[in-house]
């Protein structure tokens, strides 16, 4: 049986909630917008093919990851139409996945596979009336059990592990249900289309993205929104129409915001950032260009929105209704509907100052790690190093090392960038002195990573996965330090340096130590199958050439470009081109 979705419902102008599947609804026609976007007509046949996928299947928790939102929101809809879950990674990372995997059912595939769906059309009607069946058989339960079904796993998110370990938070259909009822109150859709470009996959972008345009029967759209240029066109799409945008963003997004775009003659409703803190200058800048309200909103994976801002009338944060704020000793304390357990206090890890029935944000807490038995505060060695004229950002990580010591990233100014063994050392003496002056020994980091900037993810916060990445040298001395990776066009190139402890260094040569060719080979082919898992069994190698010698110590990039045959590969540093190639590398078809 279809076991209906409970919420508590709501009967707002405009705005249906999660209980009265708003998807299934006549809302009026958005069809004459392009295909991209998404709107309630076109997901009925998607989430009843995934009902047929869905139905000899096991019953329980799924994994669904998929970046385009049409697809991802016909699979999770069709997830809760049949009473089941969805658990969202944050990233696709092979260690992410395979973390979580244990934890569900099964992975929901891109599409419902063929042979499961070929015949909807002739089950159409059996099936409507079949889920009509269902629904009104439920229908004598659905007010007595309504608090009951309320509580039920809707979507299991994963944190960022910003400002520690990632951890998993469950969300019910209730909690879903309370935020998104005070985001229709604060910010209704109606004539409106929603541009988004964060991802789904985390509580931000699944809410003001995906959930509150579906409630309001609201067109949406995102995937490849998140690039300023096919923005632009997406609103200019919506107001041709006779649309109002509604622009869903993040700090990192609205601060790099081309100023030639001037959309001030579109009609842009409000722009929502969240993720992380967006600057006064690039608040108000926005405003400007975009000739509408930036409206800031402040929460957590675990407590769902917290309070909302909009910096050009003042920098004091406002609560959401219903959020309650405990403000003593500088420390944030909340009771909301929007948390697991709305009765209880929850401890948020942020310093404030209460300014009449706000508050301002004064910063995390202390980060603290346990060091050599002594109680460490990582806010005050990032604070410290930042005090340098050459570190723009620092970023402490404990690494549970056995010797118990500390690792930095550290983003640098690009003339301090050290290039060789000698730069780096120096480098790390002069940083070293510096914290000596205020810690002790013990709590000064031991292993040290250079950058041009601190990785942020889409919703600019560090990630816990990718500082750790930094250090991942240390677990297997084959692999060089691995300093960061981006796309340019079709090539990945990728930031490395040689680890002085390289296993391969050892005889080769003594009085001249350099890196085997051989081993920069394996190197393309170790990234070559991260980037493009596809690619499995080696199948050779052609091109090769040897013109430079790599030393301990060493920066250079990797530059990789997907081949029909493999890849091509080449490794450069400030002193020129060390190697390059092709690898054939056969592909995997599943």
């Amino acid at each position: 049986m279809t076991r209906p979705i409970i919420g508590a419902p709501t009967t707002r102008d405009g705005y249906l909630c999660l209980a009265d599947r708003p998807w299934r609804q006549a809302w009026p026609d958005a069809r004459h917008l392009p295909s991209r976007w998404c709107h309630s007509q076109d997901l009925g046949r998607r989430i009843d093919a995934w009902l047929a996928w869905l139905a000899p299947r096991p019953h329980g928790r799924w994994l669904l990851l998929d970046p385009d939102p049409i697809t991802f929101t016909a699979a999770l809809l069709a997830l809760w139409e049949s009473g089941q879950s969805a658990l969202l990674p944050g990233d696709d990372r092979p260690a992410t996945l395979a973390r979580l995997m244990p934890l569900v059912v099964g992975r929901l595939p891109a599409e419902p596979s063929p042979e499961d769906t070929q015949d909807l059309s002739a089950r159409d009607s059996l099936a409507t009336t079949q889920r009509e069946t269902d629904r009104n058989s439920a229908g004598a339960t659905v007010v007595a059990a309504d608090s009951e079904a309320a509580e039920k796993e809707a979507v299991v998110l994963c944190t960022s592990g910003s400002t520690g370990q990632p951890s998993l938070e469950p969300k019910c259909f209730r909690q879903l249900d309370e935020e998104l009822e005070r985001h229709a109150a604060l910010w209704p859709l109606a004539q409106t289309a929603v541009v988004c470009q964060v991802s789904h996959q985390h509580i931000y972008g699944l809410l003001a993205g995906i959930l509150a345009p579906l409630c309001h029967g609201a067109p949406f759209c995102g995937d490849d929104s998140r690039f300023p240029e096919v923005m632009a066109q997406r609103v200019s799409e919506a107001t041709s129409v006779g649309l109002d945008a509604c622009l869903v963003a993040s700090p990192a997004q609205l601060s790099r915001l081309p100023q030639h775009l001037a959309l001030h003659h579109q009609r842009i409703a409000r722009v929502l950032c969240s993720g992380a803190p967006l600057s006064r200058d690039d608040a108000i800048r926005c405003e400007r260009l975009l000739d509408s309200p930036v409206i800031e909103i402040y929460g957590s994976t675990e407590t769902g929105g917290i309070a909302h801002r909009r910096q050009s009338s003042g920098d004091l944060w406002t609560p959401f209704p219903g959020v309650e704020l405990d403000l003593n000793d500088s420390a944030l304390k909340l009771r909301s509907p929007f948390l697991a357990r709305p009765e209880q206090w929850w401890d948020q890890a942020d310093r404030v100052e209460r300014q009449g029935e706000g508050f301002r944000l004064l910063g995390r807490r202390d980060r603290l790690a346990k060091i050599g038995g002594k109680r460490v505060s990582l806010t005050a060695l990032e604070q410290r190093l930042c005090q340098h004229e050459v570190v723009q950002d620092a970023r402490c990580v404990d690494l549970d090392l056995r010797d118990g010591r500390l690792g930095v990233v550290l983003a640098v100014a690009g003339d301090a960038l050290p290039q060789q063994h000698e730069a780096r050392r120096r480098l790390i003496s002069t940083l070293r002195e510096h914290l000596a002056s205020e810690h002790e020994p013990s709590a000064i980091p031991r292993y040290w990573r250079f950058v041009e900037s601190l990785p942020l993810n889409p919703q600019g916060k560090h990630d816990h996965a990718t500082l750790r990445r930094f250090f991942d040298d240390l677990d297997d001395d084959r692999l060089p330090r691995w300093l960061g990776a981006v796309d340019v066009d079709d090539e990945q190139r990728i930031t490395l340096e040689v680890p002085e402890r390289l296993r391969y260094l050892e005889g080769h040569f003594e009085g001249f130590v350099l890196v085997p060719g051989v081993v920069l080979v394996q190197w393309a082919i170790h990234h070559a199958r991260e980037r493009y898992p596809a690619l499995c069994a080696f199948r050779g190698v052609d091109r090769l050439k040897f013109q430079k010698v790599l030393r301990p110590g060493q920066r250079l990039t990797l530059t990789l470009k997907r081949r029909t045959d493999g890849i091509a590969f080449s490794f450069d540093s400030p002193k020129g081109r060390h190697a390059g190639g092709r690898v054939r590398l056969e592909a995997r078809h599943d």
